[in-house]
């Protein structure tokens, strides 16, 4: 008996959903919905759409002391599901903002509202328990994890809550578990460097390892900027699918002022749309999307449209063209990290301007610099590249200048 000509699984998947500053105000004016309108328009023909819950959904005031925290209203759930979002990876480092309380609570909203969540939980054993779906015949198992290189809370542990940690083997021996009960596995992974234009060396190695063991479709957050998407074997790498929903930070604390507007890279992403058959995964074309000035995540169109598709494509061609990506990587910090401040030490004044204005200060900065190419050069630990920040690169040599104006703007950025 011939087999019925079943039609494939239709998957559309989004990046990060940050829903602080403007969106509790769309909250608090009760037009919430309206900023996810236009997703659910281009969701109208999803079996499954699947992205990253950067903020944690509560109205508490408990937030962590040692880093930045954001958070979304709980109204959101409510939105994000009538927009048509059906799974949510809550392993981030944001999720555990507000602590365990807030996370608990973020679960229980999605769960009324009918969205699925993976990735955290009230344990180890809840944060790393794969989401299973079936739509037109396909079954489909989902599972998150987190980096700890992207600075999140504590993971979870057999007894406390937090993220699932993006510890390789855990997770491998998580999808090894999945793969017989599903047609295909999807990891949803917050990783990455922000603001980069590739994955690292690490991201690559574990992905390829990843899709060797049975896993179909990795879905890539954090990096908040749009990188390349490619076939490795039979499965589709997505390392960064870039920001739905964002909004700029301004915090002022006693110890530091974290200053980060939003720019056109922050309001550029898409939305990747996948076919996944019973026995293979179809790339379909992406929709390119554009973060309108009333924060609502919109089809970009025209000249905006084609330099989305643009920045894409040269994003996966780099892919491709980078033979030692290790390499890359090493000379990329060291230009930002080594290179760029001596260069610009060195075009800040004469040498006489130099000669007369030198600090023991310098020598300090020199052996910094001296440091980060040593560690850059030596070290085997991926930490390394977490030296390259492409929005916020400090300076640490001190400039031959004298302040000028009140501002006494010199030396590192306040980021």
């Amino acid at each position: 008996m011939p087999q019925p000509n079943h039609q494939p699984l239709i998957l559309c998947a989004f990046g990060d959903v940050m829903l602080h500053g403007r969106y509790q105000e769309r909250a608090d004016a009760g037009t919430a919905d309206a900023v996810l309108a236009p997703l659910a328009a281009l969701l109208a023909d999803a079996d499954l759409a699947v992205g990253n819950l950067e903020t944690p959904l509560t109205r508490t005031d408990a937030a962590r002391a040692d880093k930045l925290c954001l958070r979304g209203d709980p109204v959101y759930a409510g939105c994000l599901a009538r927009a048509g979002v059906s799974v949510l990876n809550l392993a981030n480092n944001h999720c555990m903002d507000f602590g365990a309380e807030a996370l608990a609570e973020t679960r229980e909203l999605l769960g009324a509202a009918g969205i699925a969540c993976t990735g955290a939980g009230a344990n180890l054993a809840e944060a790393m328990a794969p989401i299973v779906i079936e739509r037109r015949g396909v079954r489909v198992g989902l599972l998150g994890a987190c980096d700890p290189l992207t600075k999140p809370a504590p993971p979870a542990t057999g007894t406390s809550a937090g993220i699932a940690p993006l510890d390789p083997d855990a997770v491998l021996a998580a999808v090894d578990r999945l793969r017989p009960r599903v047609d295909h596995v999807i990891l949803m992974l917050h990783w990455g460097l922000e603001y980069s234009p590739l994955p690292t060396p690490e991201q690559v190695a574990f992905g390829d390892t990843a899709c060797a063991r049975g896993v179909s479709v990795i879905l890539g957050h954090h990096s908040h900027c749009i990188q390349g998407v490619e076939q490795r074997g039979a499965a589709v790498v997505a390392y960064s699918l870039a920001n739905l929903t964002d909004d700029g930070v301004d915090l002022k604390t006693p110890q530091r002022h974290y200053l980060a507007p939003l720019t056109d890279v922050d309001r550029e992403s898409f939305l990747l749309r996948l076919a996944l058959h019973k026995d293979h995964v179809e790339l379909l074309d992406p929709v390119p999307l554009w973060l309108d000035d009333a924060g609502r995540p919109t089809r970009a169109s025209g000249e905006l449209a084609e330099k989305i598709r643009a920045t894409l494509a040269g994003c996966t061609a780099r892919l491709a063209d980078t033979g030692d990506l290790e390499a890359y990587w090493a000379d990329s910090v060291i230009e930002r990290r080594v290179a760029g401040p001596l260069i610009s030490w060195w075009r800040d004044g004469s040498l006489w301007d130099k000669i007369r204005r030198f600090r023991p200060g310098q020598l300090v900065s020199a052996w910094l610099l001296l440091s980060t190419y040593l560690k850059v050069r030596l070290s085997r630990s991926g930490e390394r590249w977490l030296l390259y920040n492409e929005r916020n690169d400090t300076r640490p040599m001190p400039t031959v200048r004298e302040p000028r104006g009140d501002s006494g703007a010199t030396g590192p950025s306040a980021n």
